[in-house]
């Protein structure tokens, strides 16, 4: 039983540096799994009752692609004037 110990051991170190690739989103235009998290922005809502929400702003690496996430929603396309806007609204401190 010790054997099987150090085998279940030395699979978990070994596959430990391809888990950042493998737990990244896929973009939702190319598929691949390449989508950066560039920021996550406390934006002002009426719709929420506690005034607030959060956006999530992403880039994919493969096709350059720019999108949005509010909460934990679906992603979204998004422009980099709507990122700008995002990053210069967003709410600082509490």
């Amino acid at each position: 039983m010790q054997d099987a110990h150090w085998f279940f051991i030395f699979a978990a170190i070994l596959i430990t540096p391809f888990l950042p690739g493998l737990l990244r989103s896929k973009c939702p235009k190319c598929k691949k799994r390449k989508m950066q998290s560039l920021d996550t922005v406390k934006i002002r809502s009426e719709d929420s009752p506690s005034h607030f929400t959060y956006v999530t702003l992403y880039r994919c690496d493969a096709c350059r692609g720019l999108f949005k996430r509010t909460k934990s929603g679906s992603l979204m396309d998004s422009t980099a004037d709507e990122h700008r806007m995002f990053t210069e609204a967003g709410v600082h401190g509490t």
